[in-house]
């Protein structure tokens, strides 16, 4: 069994529980078992655009140092971290990249560490589990562990913006990409394109003007009903949260009778490899996907 040092963030423990379990239960069947790191703490969310400011990276190096301990504890383990949410993975990925060429901020950064006893020696790699999923397990893999293929899933990928941005932090190609494709395609069910896979949801907006939110979420859904499709597959958890809670409020304004299930990438793995569908938690989402389930008999 190899075992990766995961990091899982803050949104894996609060509105995002039915990625974090989905993901660790398919981890193990698959040979490749995400452990959380012990102690971890906030990466700091949005990686800062101000290359001085060193405070804003001590958080995110932590993680590193943290990480790189934990690895000698686990099995047969990779140098890699893994992490699950898209913004966690691009934040950590940014800072691990610049401090790996620039000494002198990696030395700052690991004074400020040491009255934790900790430093980090810019070694680790940072990986999403995607990644993982496509280059070490391998979708052959991963099809083989299928008992119950996603027949008559009709389901659009949806990237958003961090998966394929920026550049240092991107894990596909940003015009093209294919893992949650070919990864769905493992699966058993059907993908279906769409133009708008990394068109923003709206993101932080959220929080200060749903009104855009709203905007950018219904010409999504509106693209994902017009190429006929039954649900869409994510792996950010404010992309999950801005299209499945925005969805139900437009549903209620509009009269809308299609609503389209939200789910994310290891939710899917998990029915289709005979997880209990319990460890999904599915109740906590507002377009419940219990219904196309259960209309598809894949429910049980």
């Amino acid at each position: 069994m190899v075992q990766y040092s995961y990091f899982p963030g803050c949104n894996l423990k609060t509105n995002a529980k039915g990625f974090e379990k989905s993901a660790v239960a398919v981890s193990k069947k698959l040979n490749a078992e995400l452990v959380e790191i012990p102690n971890w703490n906030c990466c700091g969310t949005v990686h800062t655009m101000t290359s001085d400011n060193l405070m804003k990276r001590i958080a995110p190096v932590r993680v590193l140092s943290r990480s790189r301990k934990h690895i000698e504890e686990l099995e047969d383990s990779p140098n890699e971290v893994a992490t699950l949410c898209s913004m966690c993975n691009s934040t950590l990925k940014i800072v691990n990249k610049e401090v790996k060429v620039d000494e002198d901020k990696l030395s700052k950064i690991n004074y400020q560490l040491e009255e934790d006893e900790e430093t980090y020696a810019e070694d680790m790699e940072v990986k999403h589990f995607l990644e993982i999923l496509r280059d070490s397990v391998g979708y052959k893999n991963i099809a083989k562990k299928v008992i119950k293929e996603l027949k008559g899933i009709k389901v659009v990928p949806y990237y958003g913006c961090m998966l394929l941005h920026p550049e240092e932090a991107k894990i596909d190609d940003e015009e093209m990409p294919s893992v949650l494709e070919y990864l769905m395609e493992s699966l058993g069910a059907e993908v279906i394109f769409s133009p708008l896979f990394k068109f923003c949801c709206g993101s932080y907006h959220i929080v200060d003007d749903e009104t855009i939110v709203d905007s950018q979420v219904s010409k999504i859904l509106q693209d994902v009903r017009v190429k006929g499709a039954n649900a869409m597959v994510v792996a950010c958890p404010l992309c999950a949260y801005n299209l499945d809670y925005q969805q139900k409020k437009l549903i209620k304004q509009t009269g809308e009778k299609n609503p389209i299930p939200i789910f994310y990438f290891s939710q899917l793995m998990a029915i289709a490899m005979g997880e209990p569908i319990e460890i999904n938690h599915f109740e906590d989402h507002q377009i419940d996907p219990r219904k196309l389930l259960k209309e598809l008999k894949l429910e049980g």
